[in-house]
């Protein structure tokens, strides 16, 4: 994702290893991200929690939990956040805590607590504290192109079918429509495989271990000095 006007790209590659659990989906794997900042010519990069898909016999819910790593070589500060899933008996959802540090002196510049999708309390060293309650903030509704405008393998467009028939709650004919675009994926890769045909992407690069997007923002932009 990026956004010239803010001078901000954030590219993320995500492998995941799903295991299940008596009643719970878990979604944990590689995640990597990097979000730059063109302004101020940094790289944060940075990790996500895992997914918990809870209860999924009966009224499923989800919630997050792991630990994230933030890190910035070029301000030297970094934060270490901790995902809290819900006890078994008591306790609250959603809660997680976290730690910046000024990693040359190993100085805890800052903690917080709170809820992720609710309010959360900072407090720093020299012991002001600061509440923000993200429910408050403002959301930017999110813009996509009709699905007649969309390229036939991007996501709205390839399982528009499935979501029409879950919409109208149909789950036999979301799953007719489900099963029909895997069956065929696995025909496309079959045949890539005996012709000896690579994949080719569009948008994105390999890179180490995972990839990115073709014309990332920070090589087209030039950062303020």
């Amino acid at each position: 994702m990026t956004n010239a006007k803010l001078g901000l790209a954030i590219t993320i590659h995500i492998c995941l290893s799903p295991c299940v659990p008596v009643c719970v989906l878990v979604a944990c794997g590689v995640w990597a991200g990097l979000l730059c900042l063109l302004e101020h010519g940094e790289e944060y990069t940075f990790t996500l929690p895992c997914a918990y898909a809870r209860s999924i016999l009966t009224v499923p819910w989800v919630e997050l939990g792991g630990k994230v790593n933030v890190n910035c070589a070029k301000s030297g500060y970094s934060a270490a956040i901790t995902f809290q899933t819900k006890p078994f008996y008591g306790g609250k959802l959603h809660k997680v805590t976290a730690e910046v540090k000024h990693n040359p002196t190993n100085a805890v510049v800052c903690r917080v607590q709170g809820e992720w999708n609710g309010v959360l309390e900072f407090t720093y060293h020299n012991g002001e504290t600061r509440v923000v309650d993200v429910t408050q903030l403002p959301v930017t509704k999110k813009r996509v192109r009709p699905n007649e405008m969309q390229g036939p393998y991007e996501s709205r467009r390839l399982w528009q079918n499935v979501t029409e028939a879950l919409r109208k709650k149909d789950i036999d004919k979301a799953t007719e429509h489900k099963c029909f675009l895997e069956e065929r994926q696995r025909t496309e890769e079959r045949h890539r495989i005996e012709t000896e045909t690579p994949w080719r992407t569009r948008y994105f690069q390999s890179e180490g271990e995972g990839w990115v997007y073709h014309k990332p923002l920070w090589k087209t932009l030039v950062p303020n000095p």
